[in-house]
Parts: structure tokens; sequence; C-alpha cells
């Protein structure tokens, strides 16, 4: 018996996602636990797992389109089933149309009508964008048309360098960079200008930072405490480390190490606090912040506490590509207990951080900044990093963050604790 195929909800805050592409073709068989489908949403991209064995009898979408939790992507049939009144489906399953019009009839004032989505709306949003090419259509990566529009950038002058002539999403960064991007007018949100001021429209991710990080200020009782530590051993060992290296170890990597190790040897400090419960975790799981051009992500390196330090920085190195790349999953933004943000390589040399819910705390890491100090009565010159420790004090109490700060700024001044694999 065929019935539709919804959009699920992919993450807490997500109620509109942008459709990626089909991972297998109209007509083929599908089975429970495989991906049929990427989305994209605020901050990554997720794959749409079946939950049942059938067969996509016909796709309702098409991508580059904009689609609402909940709304029908696709109408699956029994993989025995034979289909010979096409209209007959339609009409029991309540819609109109195929993949540029779809919309759910009213039965009841209760029933939710889903918007259609007609063939205009189809050139605007989906990886055709409108304009002429030879007499024909503009086409462009979904990146590409989600960064063009999130900047009002006009694509219409745009030669595309992927296969066929395709606009990719470097093509619309170069056209942004040489001043010559016109402003769209497919009725995207644009910058206003009011005398003397101007309004930027907020973009997904930024709205989405706006959300978490204002409940988390509202619910989670925060509390600091800061520390200045000595990293002269730790700069000398990175100078060693660092003389036959092609990719070179960071300070931040360091840091994210010493984390990690704090975490694994002070494990009351690894949980999270729940509505009943305060959970503790087995392995560490510990959020790195990294900078995108998409906005700021904070991907999870899991297991942390099996990685060396040099597994530690490729792991990072290569979330940073992939999130200004759009190629950041969904899990691997999801879970863990603590996160590490450093300000350092601007030259902030002390900052708070506010804590990403549901983990317990961040750390907040500034430069290294070279001051005297006096030892065995004699002025000398010794390189300092000061760190702000942001904690959630209802599964955490001061003692224990004090605990875990100490014992973090004990591996960080003498890091030959925490790397003999790396000597």
């Amino acid at each position: 018996m065929a019935k539709l195929l919804r959009m699920p909800g992919i993450s807490a805050d997500a109620e509109e996602v942008v459709f990626l592409e089909w991972s297998v073709k109209q007509g083929s068989q599908i089975v429970t636990g495989e991906a049929i489908a990427t989305v994209e949403t605020e901050k990554a991209n997720v794959d749409i797992i079946a939950d049942q064995n059938a067969v996509l009898w016909r796709s309702l979408i098409e991508p580059g389109a904009s689609v609402n939790v909940g709304a029908p992507i696709a109408i699956l049939i029994e993989v025995s089933e034979k289909i010979t009144d096409e209209s007959a489906v339609y009409k029991t399953l309540g819609i109109e149309g195929l993949a540029n019009g779809v919309k759910e009839k009213t039965a009841t004032k209760e029933t939710k009508v889903v918007e259609p989505i007609t063939k205009a709306e189809n050139l605007a949003s989906n990886n055709q964008i409108s304009g002429d090419l030879n007499g024909g259509r503009i086409f462009a990566s979904p990146l590409a048309r989600k960064l063009a529009k999130e900047n009002n950038v006009s694509v219409a002058n745009i030669i595309g360098t992927g296969p066929g002539q395709r606009i990719v999403r470097a093509d619309v960064e170069k056209l942004m960079s040489s001043g010559l991007s016109k402003p769209q007018s497919n009725g995207a949100a644009k910058p206003v200008s009011k005398g003397g001021y101007v309004d930027v429209p907020h973009t997904g991710m930024r709205r989405a930072v706006a959300r978490t990080l204002s409940a988390s200020k509202r619910e989670a009782p925060h509390f600091y405490l800061n520390a200045s530590c000595k990293v002269d051993s730790l700069l000398e060992l990175r100078k060693v480390l660092n003389e036959d290296r092609a990719v070179k170890l960071s300070i931040n990597d360091f840091m994210v190490m010493a984390a990690i190790r704090a975490l694994h040897d002070v494990p009351e400090m690894n949980v999270i606090w729940m509505e009943d419960c305060v959970r503790k975790f087995n392995q560490v799981d510990v959020s790195v912040a990294i900078s995108s051009s998409r906005g700021l992500v904070t991907p999870v390196i899991r297991s942390g506490q099996e990685l060396t330090l040099s597994e530690i920085s490729k792991q990072i190195k290569d979330f940073a590509q992939r999130a200004n790349n759009g190629e950041l999953k969904q899990h691997e933004i999801e879970g863990g207990s603590f996160s590490i943000t450093n300000l350092g390589m601007f030259g902030v040399e002390s900052f708070t951080a506010i804590i990403n819910p549901p983990q317990v705390g961040i750390l907040a890491i500034g430069a290294v900044v070279t001051r005297p100090a006096v030892l065995q009565d004699k002025i000398v010159l010794e390189n300092v990093l000061n760190v702000t420790l942001s904690v959630d004090h209802r599964p955490v109490d001061g003692v224990l963050a004090a605990k875990w700060l100490q014992h973090f700024k004990k591996l960080v001044e003498n890091p030959a604790l925490f790397l003999a694999k790396e000597i």
C-alpha cells in the first residue's frame, strides 16, 4: 500500500532544511537502515535513513529546495506492489501533483496544509538558479545557491568552474571578493539601509547559535574559574616535535590534549546535567569550537583518551577544512560533555565563554604572553597562557571544578607527562 515519506525531524532546532540529493533513484528498492537522501541543516549535512523496506515509487522534491520538517518528500510502495492507476494513489494519499506542485488536501480544520512547491519556486530554490546561459538555465550546487542567497549575491553573470560550467561555492566566493556582485531579485532577504545604519537579516546559523546560547544562560547557572599556565616547557617541546613535521602542531592541539587528559583523570567532570540524573561518561568526547566561512561550529573529538597528540591535531584540521566546505555531518557536531574555544590567535589574552548545553563546561583559551617574574631572587621572562573555565553549577561544584583546572594546569606546564608516545 502506498504511503507518504515525510521529512523527518533532523535536530531539535531544525524546522526547515535544504534538500541536497537523493541517494537512490526513483523506482529503486530501499532497505531499512539505508541512507536514501541527504539534507543540509543550519550547521551540517545529514543523511535520511530508511526505516522500512520499500520502493521509492515517486520523489516529490528536487535537490536545492527548502523543505519544512513533516512535509511529504516521496511516495513509498511495498516491494511487491504494482501501481496501475497513479491518480488513485494521489487521491488516496490526499495530495495533488508531482515534484513541481505537492499539496495536501484539507480534510478538516486540524489537517496541516503543506504549501505547494511551484515551478517558479523550484527554479529559484533548487540547484538550477534561474538566468540566461546560452539561452538556457544556470546550474549551481546547493551550497553555492545558499551562499549566494545569504550574502545577497546575484549569480547571473557567473561562469561556473564545475562540471558542465556548474556554479560551485568557490565561484560565488570569488565574485563576492571581487566586489562585482549585484543584488538578487528573487525576494531573498537583503540588508536594508535606513539613514545612518544598515539592518542585516539573520542567517539560519546565526539564529541557531542565538537560540542555543540564550537558553544556556537562562537555564545553566554559570560560574567561572581563571588560571595562568606557564608554557615555556610546552613551547620548547612543540618546537622539537615540529622540526620534522610537514603539518605543524598548534598550541591549541596541546590545549585540547590536556583538557581531554584532565577529563579522563578527573572523571567527575566528564558529565552532563539531565532532568532526572547526572550522566557520567566512560569515554571522553570533547567539542572544539571552529570558526568557518559558514559560521561557528563545534565538531566533537570522540574517545579522545585513546588518541595521540598527532591524531588529535589531524582530526581538528580535518574538521576545520570540512567545516569550510560545508561537509560536516550532523552526528559530528552532536554530543560531548565539554568544549574548548581559543581566541589566542587574535591576540585576546583572556575571555569567558558560554556553555554549550547540555555540556558541563567550556574552557576559553587566550594568547601566550611574555611577562617578567622573580625566580631565585632574579627577574626572568616567562611565557604565560591564561585560561577561563565556565562551569554549569548544577552537576559540578566549585571544589571539583578547581581540582580539574589544577590538573589541567599541571599537564600544560609539564607536557611530557602525557606526550610519551610523541617523543
